[in-house]
């Protein structure tokens, strides 16, 4: 199960990378809660999936390129944690820009059904292990 969802976490995010976000959408939920956390300037919870395309577009035409390269995956249930950086050139700068963030996406039936993102380390990894606290303890109640 771990590896389906490595898996399926790296095939996501080169679809993102090839600026494929219409085909990024079907990796998620129709119903799928995104929040992305503070400080970016398009901090906030997004509802569904076209709400969510509409902030990818917006923050992707920005960039004349970029791309991102997942640097690691934690699995833990259904919650993968990836380190993951942004690497990107603006439209008017040739300069380029890396930009780490912890990501974290839920799996269910083979969908991400919420994404988190954190551009604060200890954030990301605060959230993964309340989370995955969380999915254990419902777990083992279910026994």
């Amino acid at each position: 199960m771990s590896q389906d969802v490595e898996t399926r976490c790296r095939e996501a995010y080169e679809t993102y990378s090839r600026g494929d976000f219409e085909g990024l959408m079907d990796f998620f939920d129709p119903d799928i809660v995104v929040y992305v956390a503070p400080p970016n300037f398009e901090s906030g919870t997004y509802h569904g999936r076209a709400e969510y395309l509409r902030l990818i577009e917006r923050w992707g035409s920005a960039w004349e390129e970029m791309r991102t390269e997942p640097q690691g995956m934690e699995v833990a249930g259904d919650w993968v944690l990836a380190r993951v950086n942004y690497i990107g050139r603006g439209k008017d700068s040739a300069v380029e820009v890396t930009q780490p963030s912890w990501e974290l996406t839920l799996w269910r039936d083979g969908l991400i059904q919420r994404y988190e993102v954190y551009f604060d380390r200890d954030d990301g990894i605060r959230a993964f292990e309340e989370r995955a606290g969380d999915a254990a303890l419902t777990r083992d109640r279910s026994r």
